[in-house]
């Protein structure tokens, strides 16, 4: 009857807002809640109190990695207000510098953060995306930083303008890399990148008229918007911030620009024939897929992160030398990428802040700081093999009334049977 069918749709409509309502509040108390824990294990400076922090943290992770109701419900919540979400996350991250203002050395450390989640994320789209292992990613790190700092040395040219070119040029050497790279698999493609990395490393320290060797380039002019440095002070008119402050937010800004891609890139037809080299190559180019070239373009796209975080670097610091892009720093944006969860975006910006806070905050303790982080990762791949935030794999599922429509259709355009004769 009518009066029933209107009466179902208020029910639902009013069904629908209370569960938008619920979900609102589930997203804004499960990010304020995580925020608020991140400020305090920054800001806390004894030990036993540091340390009951994480204790919580991990005590919580466990609950929810063991409540399978509660993940699902807080899944559905952010899926239903990922808008919102990303909005209170986009003001939370503004916020932190206002909060920490009495403390610039902590505002630097959320910038380095930002600046390796930019390469991370570049990685991720060689490792995560196409399955493809480079152990040399910090090659893209040196270059990009090298090119920018050269270009606006010698040159004179703005930091937006040398940003470009130190992308393009780290996107060059990725190009460079793969072609002879990609004649191998698996770990021996691990061992060439890890090779070219080296052999990187070693030109940057003997071809002195490019990067003036072991001295380091030095001097390296700050990005500036007209007459305003990024040197000076951030003056908001009712509260004046740090100059930490302004790279915080350069850094911050071009992490959400390369977030955003990685996002577009994983939905697109690019980011579907990246996961069928990865899943099975031999598959993927029996149905067309043409994978030496989309694995170079993978290789080509990771390195144009890695470069705009190396040129970001570069002028933030003012100095930049052979150093800067050891293999070790290969193997932390590594750690960063595997230990988030390859091919998840927001596992790899976990495992960045993750990586880069958590060695700062045991600084003091020199000598245990690495055993008590080697600890920590070995304890995490045993538990979590793919990572915190594992990647997940979604099918696309059909509505129930979809289904039923196509199985009308097929039904009315089946022949119908032949009448049998009689015998």
């Amino acid at each position: 009857m009518p009066e029933n069918d209107f009466s179902s749709s208020q029910i639902a409509n009013t069904s629908l807002g209370a569960s938008g309502i619920r979900d609102t509040v589930i997203v804004v108390a499960v990010l304020l809640g995580l925020s608020a824990l991140l400020l305090l294990g920054m800001l806390i400076e004894q030990l036993a109190v540091f340390l009951g922090i994480i204790a919580a943290i991990v005590a919580l992770a466990i609950i929810y990695s063991r409540a399978p109701k509660l993940r699902a419900t807080v899944t559905r919540a952010f899926e239903n207000k990922r808008t919102f979400a990303t909005l209170l996350i986009v003001l939370l991250l503004a916020a932190y510098p206002i909060l920490l203002r009495d403390n610039p050395y902590l505002i630097h450390i959320g910038a380095l953060a930002a600046i390796y989640t930019i390469m991370a994320l570049g990685l991720n789209i060689t490792l995560g995306y196409a399955g493809l292992l480079d152990i040399g990613f910090a090659v893209y790190f040196g270059v990009g930083a090298y090119t920018s700092a050269q270009f606006a040395i010698h040159f004179g040219m703005s930091f937006w303008l040398s940003l470009i070119f130190g992308g393009l040029f780290a996107s060059f050497f990725g190009f460079l890399i793969a072609w002879p790279a990609l004649r191998v698999q698996d770990h021996y493609l691990g061992l060439v990148t890890l090779g070219y990395g080296l052999m990187m490393n070693l030109l940057a320290r003997n071809v002195y008229f490019l990067t003036n060797g072991t001295d380091g380039v030095i001097n390296i002019p700050p990005p500036s918007i007209g007459s305003f440095e990024f040197t000076r002070a951030l003056d908001l008119g009712f509260l004046k911030l740090p100059f930490q402050a302004n790279f915080y937010y350069l850094g911050v800004a071009f992490a959400l620009v390369a977030a955003f891609i990685s996002y577009r890139l994983q939905q697109s037809k690019l980011g579907r024939s990246w996961d069928a080299i990865r899943e099975d190559e031999i598959a993927a180019k029996c149905s067309g897929v043409d994978t030496r070239g989309l694995k170079i373009l993978a290789f080509s796209m990771g390195a144009f992160f890695g470069g705009i975080g190396g040129a970001i670097y570069a002028h933030m610091v003012g100095f930049v030398s052979p150093e800067n892009f050891t293999f070790l720093e290969s193997i932390n944006i590594l750690v960063m990428v595997v230990i988030g969860g390859a091919g998840n975006i927001l596992g790899v910006v976990f495992g960045a802040v993750f990586f880069i806070v958590l060695p700062e905050r045991f600084r003091e303790f020199e000598h245990f700081r690495l055993l008590f982080f080697g600890l920590a990762l070995i304890l995490l791949m045993i538990n979590r093999p793919e990572g915190i935030f594992p990647r997940l794999r979604k099918r696309r599922m059909l509505s129930a009334e979809k289904m039923q429509s196509l199985l009308a259709k097929s039904s009315e355009k089946s022949p119908k049977a032949a009448p049998t004769r009689a015998q």
